[in-house]
């Protein structure tokens, strides 16, 4: 494809029919790479999912240069490497969605962000229970970040940040 590509609407009605009323993800790795590498992808779809499945959205985005912001992600019951690279590589997207699961999965949040280089500001970490690996390398080479955000939780595991 080539040119400007938006995608819109809720990204269920790819799995329920067109009903968009289903709220979790029912596979494992379900949207995976959906749209990896779009390079013209400039807006995404409404990803309204509560309750996610391993690797879901794993690398959902990565490399789409084009895409200057996030969808947003209102999950709160996390899975492992539910969302791992999903915007690795969009060197446009300037602002993070709101992250608000305080209850984290292994490798949940790992290289989400990683090659942002347009990311100004890190959304809020509030979990206070976390997994192994949930952010690591969530910001790496990250390099427009101007601030760090607060790390409440007071129990660290294994390679967590």
């Amino acid at each position: 494809m080539s040119g400007s590509i938006a995608a819109s609407g809720n990204i269920m009605s790819l799995i329920d029919g067109g009903e968009c009323a289903q709220m979790w993800i029912p596979c494992d790795y379900c949207f995976r790479y959906l749209f990896g590498g779009c390079t013209s992808l400039t807006s995404a779809p409404e990803l309204p999912a509560t309750t996610l499945a391993d690797g879901c959205y794993t690398a959902m985005f990565i490399g789409c240069t084009s895409l200057t912001s996030a969808p947003e992600l209102p999950a709160t019951t996390l899975a492992a490497r539910c969302y791992s690279s999903m915007f690795s590589g969009c060197t446009s997207l300037t602002s993070a969605p709101e992250l608000p699961a305080t209850t984290l999965a292994d490798n949940c949040y790992s290289y989400m962000f990683q090659y942002c280089t347009s990311l100004v500001n890190a959304p809020e970490l509030p979990a206070t229970t976390l997994a192994n690996y949930c952010y690591s390398n969530m910001f790496r080479n990250c390099t427009s970040l101007t601030s760090a955000p607060e790390l409440p939780a007071t129990t660290l595991v294994d390679y967590c940040y």
